[in-house]
C-alpha cells in the first residue's frame, strides 16, 4: 500500500476507522469523533427537518452520509463536495465506501469548479419534490482548506437563488403553461399551418420564411425608453437592417412606420394579446406555451420550444419544432436566441434598458400608453398608473454618466443573464417550423397514456433515465403550481395530484 501523505487513519473507541487530515504544518486533525462517530453523525443530522436534498462539504469517513441514507428514508438526493483528488484516492484505498457509493441517490464531485456545483444543483434540485435543501459542512475538513469550500458555499447560495426564482415562476404560471401548450399542440396539424420546415430539408427551407435572405447582423428591438431615441436611426437605415422585434416593442415600431422582419413572444399571459391589436403578416415566433389566441394574430405563426419540459418533449417526440434558448426569462433574450439560430454573427440591441431610465417604464407607442390614457382622470393621470407599475416592487436608484435610473432585482438578473450568454451562431439555421410526426391530437393521446402508465413508487426521479424521466419532467412545473396551492402535499401524493390534473386537462 502506498504511504499516505494527505491523511492518516485513527481508530475510534468503538473501533470505527476515522480519517485525520494533515495540514501544512504537519498537524493531524481527526475529521470525526474518536469516541463514537456514528452517534456524532446522528446528532448532526438531528437538525434536519424534512429536507430531501442534502449537501455534504467534505467526505471524511462518510458517517453522516451513511446515517442519512439508512435513517432518513425521505432523502431524495445527496451531493458530496470535496477537494484534493490525491488525498481522496488515499481514503478510498483504506475505507470501504460501498454503502454510500452504490446508492443511486449519492453523487460525489471532486475538485469541482463553482460552475460545476451550480450546474449540478440547477439540473437536479426539484424543490417541490424534495422539500428543501440543507448543507452540512464537515467542519474539521473545511477549516483546514477554507478557500475552496467557501467558494463551494458561494456557488451553492448562488444556485439556490436561481432555483428559488425559477420555482416562483413555475408556481405562478405552471398550470397556465400546461393549458396553453396542449391547446397549441392541438392546433398544430401540419407544416403548412406553421411554416416550419423539416430538419432534414435543405438550407433554403431551413430558413423558412426568410428564404434567400442572409442574416449576418440582426437588430433586436426591446421596448425600453431608450428606443424613442433610436427610432430615427432605425427609420433611416430600415432597408439595411434585419429587425427582430420583441412583442412589446411591435406597436411602437409600427407607429413609427417600421415593419420588423420578425416578432418574438414568450409570455404565457393573456395580456400578450394587447401587443397584436391588428392581425399581421409579419412572421411571429411563439413559444408553444404562449396563449393560443396569439397564433391567430399572424398569417405566419412559427412555434418554437422554449424551456418548458413538455414543449421540449413535444419537439423531440411529436414534432420537429426548433428549440430556442429562452432561459434568460425575458423576451429580449429569446429574440437574441432567434437571431443566433438564424445564423447572425452579430446582434445590435435597441431599447434593452433592463431598468427605468429617469423613472420611465416603456418607450412611447407600447400598448400600455393608450390603455392608461383611456383610464386616466383629472385626479389620476396616465403618469399615476405608470408610477404604480414602476413602484410595485423594490427599486434601487443608480447614477451613471450624469444620469440616473431605477433598477429592480429581476431586471438586474435579466441584464446579467444576457451578459453571460455565450454566442454560438448556427452554421445551418434550423428556424423554419414543424414537421409533425403525428397529428397534435395523436401526440396528446400518446402523452396521456404515458402519464397514466407512470409509476411513482420510486420517487427518486434523478435516478430514472430515458423516457420515464422525460415524462416526469413534463409534470414538474405543474407540481410546483399545485404545491404552491396545496402546501400539505408532498412526495408521491403531489406527483399523483399533478398527473390527475394534467390527464383531466388532456
Amino acid at each position: 500500500m502506498k504511504k499516505m501523505k494527505k491523511y492518516t487513519i485513527k481508530t475510534a473507541r468503538n473501533n470505527s476507522i476515522v480519517p485525520a487530515i494533515v495540514d501544512d504544518n504537519g498537524v493531524e486533525h481527526a475529521l470525526h469523533s474518536l469516541f463514537d462517530p456514528q452517534k456524532e453523525a446522528e446528532r448532526l443530522l438531528g437538525v434536519r427537518k424534512d429536507e430531501g436534498f442534502l449537501i455534504f462539504l467534505g467526505l471524511g469517513g462518510g458517517f453522516s452520509v451513511a446515517q442519512a441514507l439508512t435513517r432518513a428514508h425521505d432523502v431524495r438526493l445527496i451531493l458530496i463536495v470535496d477537494y484534493g483528488r490525491d488525498g481522496l484516492e488515499e481514503l478510498f484505498r483504506v475505507i470501504d465506501y460501498s454503502l454510500i457509493m452504490n446508492d443511486p441517490r449519492v453523487f460525489l464531485l471532486i475538485d469541482p469548479s463553482a460552475l460545476e456545483i451550480e450546474s449540478f444543483i440547477l439540473e437536479h434540485y426539484q424543490p417541490a419534490l424534495m422539500n428543501g435543501m440543507r448543507v452540512f459542512p464537515l467542519r474539521a475538513r473545511t477549516d483546514v482548506e477554507r478557500e475552496p469550500f467557501r467558494a463551494a458555499e458561494a456557488a451553492i447560495n448562488g444556485a439556490i437563488k436561481k432555483v428559488s426564482a425559477d420555482y416562483s415562476v413555475q408556481a405562478h404560471f405552471g398550470l397556465r403553461w400546461f393549458s396553453n401548450i396542449i391547446h397549441n399542440i392541438q392546433n398544430i396539424q401540419n407544416a403548412k399551418n406553421t411554416g416550419l420546415a423539416r430538419k432534414d430539408a435543405g438550407q433554403a427551407h431551413r430558413l423558412g420564411c426568410f428564404e434567400g435572405r442572409s442574416v449576418k447582423c440582426a437588430s433586436v428591438i426591446a421596448a425600453g425608453p431608450s428606443l424613442d431615441r433610436s427610432l430615427p436611426l432605425l427609420q433611416e437605415q430600415r432597408t439595411r437592417r434585419f429587425i427582430i422585434a420583441t412583442d412589446t416593442s411591435l406597436p411602437a415600431l409600427l407607429a413609427a412606420g417600421i415593419e420588423p422582419d420578425a416578432v418574438v413572444s414568450i409570455d404565457c399571459q393573456i395580456w400578450s394579446y394587447n401587443h397584436f391589436f391588428r392581425r399581421t403578416r409579419i412572421p411571429l415566433f411563439l413559444d408553444v406555451a404562449s396563449p393560443p389566441l396569439l397564433a391567430e394574430r399572424s398569417t405566419a405563426p412559427h412555434f418554437f420550444s422554449g424551456g418548458h419540459p413538455l414543449s421540449r418533449f413535444f419537439s423531440r417526440v411529436g414534432a420537429d419544432i426548433p428549440e430556442l434558448d429562452a432561459s434568460g426569462g425575458n423576451v429580449t433574450y429569446a429574440a437574441v436566441s432567434l437571431a443566433e439560430a438564424l445564423g447572425a454573427e452579430t446582434v445590435e440591441l435597441f431599447g434593452a434598458d433592463f431598468s427605468y431610465p429617469l423613472g420611465v417604464a416603456y418607450a412611447r407607442g407600447t400598448w400600455l400608453h393608450p390603455f392608461y390614457d383611456k383610464q386616466q382622470t383629472r385626479f389620476s393621470p396616465t403618469e399615476t398608473f405608470f408610477s404604480h407599475l414602476i413602484y410595485r416592487t423594490p427599486l434601487e436608484k443608480r447614477h451613471t454618466n450624469g444620469s440616473w435610473h431605477y433598477e429592480t432585482p429581476v431586471l438586474a438578473m435579466y441584464r446579467a443573464k444576457l451578459a453571460e450568454r455565450r454566442w454560438t451562431p448556427q452554421k445551418t439555421p434550423r428556424i423554419g417550423a414543424a414537421c409533425i410526426a403525428t397529428s397534435g391530437a395523436e401526440f396528446l393521446a400518446l402523452y396521456r397514456e404515458k402519464l397514466r402508465s407512470l409509476s411513482f413508487q420510486r420517487l427518486d426521479a434523478v435516478c430514472l433515465d430515458g423516457e420515464g424521466a422525460a415524462v416526469i419532467a413534463t409534470l414538474l412545473p405543474t407540481v410546483a403550481a399545485l404545491k404552491h396551492r396545496n402546501p400539505e402535499l408532498g412526495g408521491e401524493r403531489l406527483l399523483e395530484s399533478a398527473r390527475e390534473w394534467c390527464v383531466k386537462r388532456l
